[in-house]
């Protein structure tokens, strides 16, 4: 028995068009063929090539739209007006031009620097009317460097170890290097924060922190060494200014009073206990605030025994008059 073979024997018909081999498709065209027939009206591959863009070039391949003088032609991705040039091609330059931007430029007589924009004001993006073609502001250049001038092209290193990117010159207190060998500089985010806040950046310039022999005495005119310090891991701490911050904290939490409160009834006791009359030391004796539990309403300023006496007799009025008559009684047997 003869095998017989699926394979499909090879087309040997040619586009009417191209005169190539081409599997069957349509009207005897390739595929190619048939495509620009298609789109184009017309299997022949046409391209128009200017050899120089003119005015009435462009105005020819216009229609006008009411105020707009809209384009025919192609466009870009973003939808504007593009053509090619082949002079411009042959010279080595960029094929493709913007028309927008050609059209701005050959009616004003101007010349766009690099980074600027033309943007159509009527909405339009396909208008190429003059009167409607408006370009952005220059970008403006890196900041100047004082005696440095102006950075040209790529930075050079001898300026970057100088002087950082906004001009300050680098020294020993404003710069510092991070971990991965980055110059940074303390001026730039010290003058940036001062600008956020409104604040007038000269005014607020940065300064370098003192060193501790600099500095004797805290931001309070306390000196360190009369009244002791200590290391929180960033600076020093004055153990006096700590002591009267712990103590605001500790009357408004607790007795919901403030600091001067507590020194203005501590100066109308005449700086003694309330019961015992005894003076307070500042170093031995520290004043108590006596207050009803109850209320939590402040009564007065006590010594620490008078505050533990009350405290242990439960603010019991009849307790403590039968205590005095107590002892009234104890002391009047012993004499």
């Amino acid at each position: 028995m003869q095998r017989q073979s699926h394979i499909p024997v090879q087309s040997e018909r040619t586009c009417k068009e191209c005169s190539r081999p081409y599997k069957p498709l349509r009207d005897r065209m390739c595929q190619p063929c048939y495509k620009r027939s298609r789109k184009y009206g017309a299997a022949e591959y046409r391209r128009e090539e200017v050899e120089e863009i003119t005015l009435p070039w462009v105005r020819a391949k216009c229609a006008r739209a009411g105020e707009c003088l809209e384009w025919n032609g192609t466009v870009n991705k973003e939808g504007r007006p593009q053509t090619s040039d082949r002079l411009a091609w042959r010279e080595g330059k960029s094929r493709q031009i913007a028309l927008h931007r050609w059209v701005y430029e050959q009616s004003t007589g101007r010349t766009l620097s690099k980074g600027q924009h033309v943007r159509q004001t009527c909405g339009n993006k396909k208008c190429l009317a003059p009167e409607h073609l408006a370009a952005s502001m220059p970008r403006p250049g890196r900041t100047p460097l004082g005696e440095a001038g102006r950075y040209q092209g790529k930075r050079k290193r001898e300026d970057h170890l100088e002087r950082c990117a906004n001009g300050h010159k680098r020294t020993e207190e404003n710069t510092y290097r991070t971990a991965h060998g980055h110059l940074v500089c303390r001026v730039c985010p010290s003058e940036s924060r001062a600008a956020r806040q409104g604040k007038d950046p000269a005014e607020h310039a940065w300064k370098p922190r003192k060193g501790w022999e600099d500095t004797p005495k805290c931001v309070n005119g306390h000196l360190f060494d009369e009244v002791g310090w200590y290391f929180n891991g960033e600076a020093r701490v004055c153990r006096r200014c700590f002591a009267e911050k712990e103590r605001r904290r500790w009357l408004r939490v607790n007795y919901s009073m403030e600091l001067e409160d507590f020194e203005a009834l501590l100066v109308a006791q005449d700086l003694a206990c309330a019961i015992c009359a005894r003076l307070f030391d500042p170093d031995l004796l520290v004043p108590c605030v006596d207050h009803s539990h109850e209320t939590g309403k402040v009564r007065g300023l006590l010594c620490h025994p008078c505050n533990l006496g009350i405290g242990h007799f439960e603010d019991d009025v009849s307790r403590l008059r039968s205590a005095a008559q107590y002892l009234d009684s104890k002391v009047a047997l012993e004499e």
